[in-house]
């Protein structure tokens, strides 16, 4: 089917490629804690695509780690807000297709797992706050992704229904809270996710370059 209304993007490895950023983070405050350090393995296996909450109780348990999932967070809030700063740009292919649905009329959202907070500041880092009218986090559900709730209210947030958009995700847990919404879903390779379990993807391509424009409507009648 194609003629879809809007585009819901997912933030990490779909605007930007942030996850060995965000790996590279856990660490830091694994180590201070004076635990192993999350091999990408484990990191690819049992982080991507979850909530921050659930990335730290997940760490809590793989590391067994003395402080709470709170202490941990708020630790980590720090540290990946410099991390993110540092080094951070758009992904190939994401201007594009942001121009490309203006130029149409379509409505645009990112529907992320990060904290708000991060969202934001991601959006402000690569010079794309003004693009997007809706921006959500993980916290901005009370369930996160499997669960397709962000993609349904990103979606109801620029005045439609999900079955009416495109999302892109690059990750299984995303794509699963995607296709869950019934949005159809798009998956861009990053290399923390390429070798995993995508088939739940409707369609995957290398990245926004290989977007497929017949895909979005033309525009508002």
């Amino acid at each position: 089917m194609a003629g879809y209304r809007g585009i819901l993007f997912d933030m990490d490895g779909v605007l930007v490629d942030s996850e060995p950023l965000f790996h590279k983070a856990v660490n830091v405050v694994v180590e201070r804690c004076g635990a192993p350090v999350i091999t990408e393995e484990e990191n690819n296996r049992y982080l991507l695509g979850t909530t921050v909450e659930e990335t730290w109780v997940r760490v809590r348990e793989l590391r067994e780690i003395r402080q709470t999932p709170e202490e941990l967070l708020a630790i980590y809030n720090v540290v990946v807000k410099e991390v993110l700063r540092s080094d951070l740009t758009a992904r190939p292919g994401v201007r594009a297709l942001i121009a490309e649905a203006q130029r149409r009329g379509l409505p645009i959202a990112v529907a992320s797992s990060s904290l708000r907070e991060w969202v934001d500041l991601k959006l402000s880092v690569i010079g794309l706050t003004d693009a997007f009218p809706v921006a959500l986090g993980g916290d901005d559900v009370v369930r996160g992704k499997p669960e397709p709730d962000i993609y349904m209210k990103a979606a109801r947030l620029i005045g439609l229904e999900a079955p009416q958009c495109v999302a892109i995700e690059d990750s299984p847990i995303g794509l699963a809270a995607a296709s869950a919404s019934g949005a159809y879903t798009v998956c861009t390779l990053t290399d923390s996710t390429r070798h995993l379990d995508l088939s739940v993807a409707d369609v995957i391509i290398e990245n926004l370059e290989s977007f497929d424009y017949d895909l979005l409507a033309p525009g508002p009648a």
